[in-house]
């Protein structure tokens, strides 16, 4: 006899094969700014179709899908507001997902009809897809590098807790923030710790945008913008270097070429302070996991367990002294090897 299939594994494995058009959805509604629209109070559908320059019974249909994910919700017939969920896609909540959606749909998703491909090799699918490494694509894109980095800040408001609460920064002189991007993080340190000077270090492409986060906040006279390579070199002397959602993007063996960087740049008594994921030991659902694909197809890199990060620390010239768990991400403490 024929065993009757299970109606929740069913449901369950249709909504992963359709987990594709509901991410698409949350990515049309992110970039049409439903959620933006919706943050003075509640719009009939033809309100918001009119406002987002869309057709009124197609919007309805998205809207009305989305509701049922539970970003937006039908107060009465064709009469939609937006709930704490869809508040996340908005252009100006704290920790907004909204350039992380625009990123995923208009940058990622086209590497991975490629997957295969990089299961099969083991590198990314990138110069398959875009006929060159990611960040050279992204470096000739200002467009595409001001989503990644308006991406990479709004995650940042998740994960800089962990960081913001070291003990550390209390007897902290100057830090380096290397691959800082736009400078949030260094902005948070700076705006928490009075006696903090900082240095952004990045590509020189986003200088521009970095300077801009500093002046913002009134940083200027105790930050600055250093432009160049980590696999080079970084400044040094400083008390505390940082590498925030760095190492994951690289292969182990890039990894710790970075890290042997830094370690040339480090004093004696420097400390590393690695924000990052550690993916749990004996396997279960972990946002890591999904992301450890992400990493491979798009760079070639990959997360790690604490037991390799704690090898690759110590390839780099590192010792690992602690392991500090945060929402999105967790810290690893490290000091210099003699």
């Amino acid at each position: 006899m024929e065993r009757a299939i299970d109606p929740d594994l069913y449901r369950k494995i249709t909504q992963m094969i359709f987990g594709a058009i509901r991410a698409k959805a949350v990515y049309a509604a992110a970039k049409l700014g439903l959620a933006d629209e919706l943050s003075d109070g509640p719009l009939t559908i033809d309100e918001l179709a009119s406002k987002t320059e869309t057709d009124a019974d197609a919007l309805y249909r998205l809207v009305r899908a989305l509701a049922g994910e539970g970003l937006f919700e039908e107060i009465e017939p064709r009469v939609f507001a937006v709930t704490d969920l869809g508040r996340l896609i908005s252009e100006d909540a704290p920790g907004s997902r909204r350039y992380l959606s625009l990123m995923f749909a208009e940058q990622t998703d086209p590497l991975f009809d490629h997957i295969l491909e990089s299961l099969r090799t083991g590198q990314p699918a990138t110069a398959t897809a875009y006929g060159k490494p990611y960040w050279d694509w992204l470096a000739e894109r200002p467009e595409a590098a001001e989503t990644f980095n308006k991406a990479m800040a709004g995650g940042a408001a998740m994960r800089l807790p962990v960081l913001l609460d070291l003990p550390l920064w209390n007897t902290a002189r100057r830090v380096v923030d290397v691959g800082g991007g736009n400078g949030t993080a260094v902005r948070a340190l700076l705006e928490r710790y009075p006696q903090l000077e900082g240095i952004v270090f990045d590509l020189p492409h986003v200088q521009e945008e970095a300077q801009e986060t500093l002046t913002a906040a009134g940083l200027r006279d105790r930050a600055t913008f250093v432009g160049g390579s980590f696999f080079e070199s970084v400044p040094s002397g400083a008390d505390v270097y940082v590498l925030h959602q760095i190492l994951h993007d690289w292969s182990d063996e890039e990894a710790t070429q970075i890290l042997r960087t830094v370690r040339r740049a480090a004093g004696g008594d420097t400390m590393l302070v690695v924000l990052d994921q550690v993916v749990p030991e004996g396997g279960g659902q972990h946002p890591s996991l999904l992301l450890d694909l992400q990493m491979l197809v798009l760079l070639g890199g990959r997360e790690r367990t604490e037991n390799e990060w704690r090898e690759l620390l110590s390839a780099g010239g590192f010792e690992l002294q602690q392991v500090i768990s945060g929402v999105r991400s967790s810290a690893l403490v490290a000091t210099a090897e003699e």
